[in-house]
């Protein structure tokens, strides 16, 4: 990856990321870029002068905070890149962010990824942005992927791209991968298992590979069990697809995984460039 870009508010939930963070760079040697949207808590009669006035304060106050909280956590201050913008955080990152770039959030509260850690401004990145975006829930601290877990189907072909990019950055830690399908009913099943194999050939080169296939009726709760206790494992979704766009499996992946199992969250983007 290019950078791992880490949006933090400086809530609780901030000092965590931030630990992680630094835990990717000793790994997989990436560079940091910490983005804070200031409040910008200006008059709106106010002119402009005195506007930029409070927000260059804004910025400044942001700044010292942030190396405070480096401070607390041990972390050597060696200067990370620390931007603090008043632009809207999407128009931000679509100007400033390449598909080589990894987004770091945190996730907060229940619900479809509306009660993410940097506000309801973060559903637009996931919708407006492809970029590659990971997602922690907030009981995970320090966590190193050693296991992905693709949830794909034959009906919403994988951004191989995209996956294969995620593997080049962060691959040497990996010690398995799993690809995993909900089939509706077994009129799927013979497609999804050739698909889900010649997908498996291709990563089987570099990577332990395992395929497995679950029915509707007691798919969740099997899978809920199997990765319970395991936050070294990452669940693997693609922007698009039925495991984000249809209601019983977003409530299943997002809701029961995430914020109840603790089981962080990855979203490829939804095309090849």
């Amino acid at each position: 990856m290019k950078q791992l870009i880490v949006l933090i508010d400086f809530s609780p939930y901030t000092p965590g990321l931030v630990s992680l963070a630094f835990e990717w760079e000793k790994a997989y040697g990436c560079s940091l870029t910490f983005v804070y949207k200031v409040p910008g808590l200006v008059p709106t009669l106010s002119r402009a002068p005195g506007k930029d006035q409070i927000i260059d304060f804004e910025k400044k106050e942001a700044r010292a905070k942030f190396f405070v909280e480096l401070e607390k956590l041990g972390i050597s201050r060696k200067e990370p890149t620390f931007l603090p913008i008043s632009e809207p955080l999407v128009h931000f990152l679509q100007d400033n962010t390449t598909s080589e770039d990894i987004l770091l959030l945190g996730l907060k509260g229940t619900g479809f990824l509306k009660k993410l850690l940097v506000g309801s401004t973060a559903t637009d990145i996931i919708n407006r942005l492809d970029r590659l975006i990971i997602a922690l829930p907030k009981r995970i601290e320090q966590s190193i992927p050693k296991k992905l877990v693709v949830a794909c189907h034959v009906k919403y072909p994988i951004n191989e791209q995209a996956l294969f990019f995620l593997l080049q950055s962060i691959g040497n830690t990996l010690s398995e991968i799993e690809l995993l399908s909900i089939l509706e009913d077994t009129s799927e099943q013979q497609e999804s298992e050739r698909y889900l194999n010649g997908l498996k050939e291709k990563l089987s080169t570099n990577y332990s590979c395992t395929v497995s296939l679950y029915q509707n009726v007691d798919a969740f709760e099997t899978i809920k069990e199997r990765l319970r206790g395991f936050p070294d494992d990452y669940i693997v979704l693609q922007k698009g697809s039925r495991t984000l766009n249809d209601q019983l499996f977003r409530n299943f992946f997002i809701s029961d995984l995430v914020h109840e199992g603790d089981t962080p969250l990855m979203v490829l983007p939804s095309e090849e460039s």
